[in-house]
C-alpha cells in the first residue's frame, strides 16, 4: 500500500513489493499474479468488508446504504493517492476504476437479488437488473473520481448529499 500511494501500481515490479515487503519474489507471486492484482486484492477485501457490515444484517436498507456509501468514501478518501493515481490518471494501469465499479456492481446485485431496492417498472417493463446495477455502480465510481480531482476533499456528508441529488428517487441512499 506504502508503495502504491507513492508510484502506479502498474509500473511497480514484484520485486519492488517483495523487497518492501521482506520476501522473496515467489513468495510475491503465490499470492498475486502482479503488483497491480494484489493492490486490488488488498483493496476489495477492504470494500468486501464495508458491504457484508453494513448490507448483511437486514431490516431497513436506506440506513445501511448510507453507511456504507459513507464508510467507502472514507476508504477512498484514506487511500486518496493510490485511488488518484489509478482511478483519475493516464498512467493509472492499477486497474482501480474497474475493481470500484465491480465492488459497487456486486453491491447492488445484493441488493436486488434481496429484494431491498425496488426499481420502477415503466409500463410494467423490468429494467434489466445487470443494467440497473451498471448504472448506479459507474455512476458512483464517477462521482468518486471527481471527489479525487478536488483539490481539498470537502466533508463526507457534503458530498453525500451531492450524490443523493444525482441519484435515482428510489434509489433508497437515506
Amino acid at each position: 500500500m506504502d508503495l502504491a500511494a507513492e508510484h502506479d501500481a502498474g509500473t511497480l515490479t514484484a520485486g519492488q513489493v517483495a523487497a518492501a515487503a521482506g520476501v522473496n519474489r515467489s513468495t510475491f507471486y503465490q499470492h498475486a499474479a502482479s503488483p497491480a492484482a494484489l493492490l486490488r486484492q488488498v483493496l476489495s477485501e477492504e470494500l468486501d468488508a464495508l458491504r457484508t457490515e453494513h448490507l448483511s444484517a437486514g431490516g431497513d436498507i436506506s440506513p445501511a446504504i448510507a453507511a456504507v456509501t459513507a464508510d467507502v468514501v472514507r476508504h477512498v478518501d484514506r487511500h486518496r493517492s493510490i485511488y488518484r493515481r489509478g482511478l483519475v490518471t493516464e498512467a493509472g494501469a492499477g486497474g482501480l476504476h474497474a475493481m470500484l465499479g465491480s465492488h459497487f456492481e456486486a453491491s447492488v446485485h445484493l441488493l436486488l437479488e434481496q429484494r431491498a431496492i425496488a426499481v420502477p417498472t415503466p409500463g410494467g417493463r423490468e429494467v434489466p437488473p445487470p443494467m440497473v446495477a451498471r448504472f448506479i455502480a459507474y455512476g458512483v465510481v464517477g462521482a468518486l473520481e471527481s471527489r479525487l480531482l478536488e483539490a481539498s476533499p470537502r466533508p463526507v456528508e457534503e458530498f453525500l448529499a451531492d450524490l443523493r441529488e444525482l441519484l435515482p428517487d428510489w434509489w433508497p441512499i437515506g
